[in-house]
């Protein structure tokens, strides 16, 4: 038995919900706020289960130290325990950015320089209901130009990164110029009956990891819809996720093109110990119709209990299964290391052999993070390395790959590409100063031949070689990304703040270079990741 309409029915109750109904409010997934935590979520009392995003406001934020945000009145003692029984707000929503792109392209290399423009704004409505039930809703739309390399995915995927889908200028005019068109919209509806279950249905955005990236799960694609299911009982979190997304693998604009997929996703945490945690993560994709018959939302995996790949395999499934393993220590007082694991195909004996069999598809994880760095208070530092083998998230069927509305679910590269990424953050009053370095390589296809970083081909299609596959193959490339940005809370309350700085970018190989350096300016509200390190 299937339910074709699980998943499309119940997000559709969100909106009737909405219009009666901040207890159990998620903390935006925005890096700069969610730094306001960090040393606290790293002392070896908090027994948050912090790979698990977004955090719960009330449930989860409560006991850390009212010193978490610099802003009077927000936090622990201030946001996260106001008494009021039922509360209803609506806050708007706003982003605008000058920006100055100096690029130079190609051999030889002729400079060329263009002005950009980012704008976008909309509405936000929150509400709770004595501390049990809460609700948020969002909605943005803009129209805005983009640095060239985030242009040219643009034009390629008809997808603005993050955001969904990209409306071009009208037929004549200068798209480079004139920008994209976007809409984008959000919300959830949360439910604690006690402290043991916490209950959410709506359409948002998840990242399972304690690192930038998440080799599990990450916020890169659009919002999707979903119903979660969070168990804490004891040292343990068990989270059950059930997703509605989209395969837009041939973006014409025709809504026939949108295809149905569906995933599935259980994560484990264990408190250990004080200072270990360690998780298990599982996830299943499959594909809405085929050729043949219209699937739909498959029943069996609805089965709540870890793990998966029996029930895979005892229905003759060649539906996408992964499989994961993720820690974190906490070392001394202001330190950890964390990492994670991801497989999508292990075979024992190709591991063993080390004859570059394509289907090892596996990636890995590992990061430090340290605070108050030389004794500075709110200096912090983090770095991580993440690579991932040629093939891993891809598919046999390009509908089942590990990705949502052209972007993947996981990292913003793909596969087949190794990468290193740090940042320094220094927080003073209202100020957030950031530098962020990051270096990658990685191999595109050349030839016409699938090298197996484009998660977006299926893996029987033009696959070069069954073995001597490695890192990096097909046309290797280094990515090197450089940005310092500065930022000004002008109000706090309202997480609106004016920010500049500067983002240089060259990606360079044997058949091309490019490079670029960005200036820009503006104002935002922060209540979203906008990635652009890719």
């Amino acid at each position: 038995m299937r339910i074709h309409c699980l998943l499309p029915t119940a997000y559709c109750l969100l909106s009737f919900f909405f219009s009666f109904s901040q207890s159990n409010q998620n903390i935006p997934l925005y890096r700069e706020k969610l730094l306001l935590y960090e040393k606290q979520l790293n002392s070896k009392e908090c027994t948050i289960h912090t790979s698990i995003k977004p955090f719960n406001n009330t449930k989860e934020l409560d006991a850390l130290s009212d010193s978490i945000i610099f802003c009077k009145g927000r936090g622990a003692k201030g946001e996260g325990r106001k008494k009021s029984s039922n509360i209803i707000s609506a806050n708007g929503i706003f982003s605008s950015e000058f920006g100055y792109e100096s690029r130079r392209d190609g051999y030889p290399q002729a400079t060329t320089t263009e002005s950009k423009l980012h704008l976008d704004g909309g509405l936000s409505l929150e509400g709770k209901v004595k501390d049990k039930l809460s609700f948020n809703a969002a909605f943005m739309s803009g129209n805005s130009s983009f640095p060239s390399y985030i242009d040219t995915f643009i034009s390629k995927s008809n997808v603005v990164p993050g955001m969904g889908s990209a409306y071009t200028s009208p037929e004549g005019m200068d798209t480079h110029k004139q920008g994209y068109s976007y809409h984008y919209y959000s919300g959830y509806l949360s439910y604690s009956p006690n402290k043991i279950f916490n209950f959410q249905i709506g359409k948002d955005k998840h990242f399972w990891g304690d690192g930038y990236r998440s080799l599990f799960l990450s916020d890169v694609s659009n919002s999707f819809p979903f119903l979660k299911l969070s168990t804490t009982i004891w040292k343990f979190k068990y989270v059950n996720l059930f997703a509605w997304m989209k395969d837009v693998t041939n973006p014409t604009g025709f809504k026939k093109d949108f295809l149905n997929k569906y995933g599935t996703f259980h994560y484990l945490s264990w408190n250990a110990t004080k200072r270990i945690n360690v998780a298990l993560f599982e996830s299943i994709i499959w594909q809405g119709s085929d050729n043949n018959r219209s699937r739909g939302f498959d029943i069996n995996y609805l089965n709540p209990i870890i793990f998966y790949r029996p029930v895979e395999y005892s229905l003759g499934s060649s539906d996408n299964a992964f499989l994961g393993f993720s820690f974190k220590l906490k070392v001394a007082k202001k330190q950890q290391f964390y990492g994670q694991i991801i497989l999508d195909e292990f075979l024992l004996k190709e591991i063993k052999a080390m004859n570059g069999w394509w289907g090892n598809k596996q990636g890995f994880q590992f990061g430090f993070k340290s605070f108050d760095l030389f004794t500075l208070k709110n200096l912090s530092f983090q770095t991580e390395i993440n690579a991932v083998r040629p093939y891993t998230y891809s598919h046999g069927s390009v509908q089942q790959n590990y990705a949502n509305y052209n972007q993947p679910l996981a990292h913003p590269l793909g596969a087949n590409f190794a990468e290193s990424v740090s940042f320094l953050n220094y927080r003073y009053k209202k100020f957030v100063l950031q530098a962020e370095f990051l270096y990658a390589n990685y191999g595109k296809d050349k030839d016409t031949l699938n090298y197996g970083g484009n998660i977006f081909i299926s893996y029987i299609k033009n696959r070069p070689n069954d073995y001597g596959n490695k890192f990096f193959q097909g046309l290797k490339t280094n990515l090197l990304y450089t940005k310092l940005k500065v930022s000004y809370y002008l109000i706090p309350s309202a997480d609106l703040l004016a920010e500049a700085g500067v983002a240089l970018r060259q990606e360079k190989n044997s058949a091309s270079a490019l490079s670029s350096s960005f200036f820009f300016i503006g104002i935002k509200t922060g209540i979203m990741n906008r990635y652009s390190d890719f």
